[in-house]
């Protein structure tokens, strides 16, 4: 639901088919109300503001562990890319870049299997005509702690299991590693 251009969203914990190029269609350039609420709403008011007024505008999402922000952030990205124009390299490693900071942020708590343990904030830069031309992405808060210590049933960083996991047994041996079991800071 709306709370004036305020998005309240709840995360329903599985897949709807709310987020399709269908819906993205749907969306684009329409105003808030139009339609029932939807962060492609939200995503596309930004977009058309932006390219009006010629003003920067800000998405803020937040919430509380598990509330969906993640995944808003992604469908934001997503949307602007489809409906920014042209599809050039750099939108595509904008929406690629998102796996690696998950794996290198993200970790299993006992609220969310991919929870963000840092913030972003994310700067999409486009040109007179609207279309993405580069963007930044900066973290912060990174929860370092979790590197060393970790609470029961949570897990460390994924990166550290997909760079296991994404080994075969002649690489592993040759970097003198073994399974994600055999080190205490990815068992505790």
């Amino acid at each position: 639901t709306y709370t004036g251009s305020i998005l309240v969203a709840v995360n329903p914990y599985q897949l709807l088919p709310l987020y399709t190029v269908d819906q993205i269609r749907l969306y684009c350039n329409k105003r808030i109300g139009e339609l029932p609420p939807h962060v492609f709403a939200i995503a596309d008011n930004c977009y058309f503001n932006m390219k009006r007024n010629k003003r920067d505008q800000c998405c803020v999402i937040s919430g509380e562990s598990g509330a969906g922000k993640t995944e808003s952030t992604k469908l934001i990205l997503q949307f602007l890319a489809a409906i920014s124009g042209q599809h050039s390299w750099i939108e595509q490693q904008i929406l690629e870049a998102n796996p690696i900071l998950e794996a290198f942020g993200n970790a299993k708590t006992i609220r969310n299997d991919n929870s963000s343990r840092f913030g972003k904030y994310i700067d999409i830069h486009f040109n007179q005509t609207g279309v993405i031309e580069g963007a930044r992405i900066e973290q912060f808060l990174l929860e370092k702690s979790r590197v060393c210590r970790q609470a029961p049933e949570e897990r460390n960083y994924h990166i550290f299991y997909c760079m296991l996991m994404g080994m075969n047994t002649e690489q592993k041996k040759m970097l003198n590693l073994s399974t994600a079991s055999e080190y205490t800071y990815l068992t505790m």
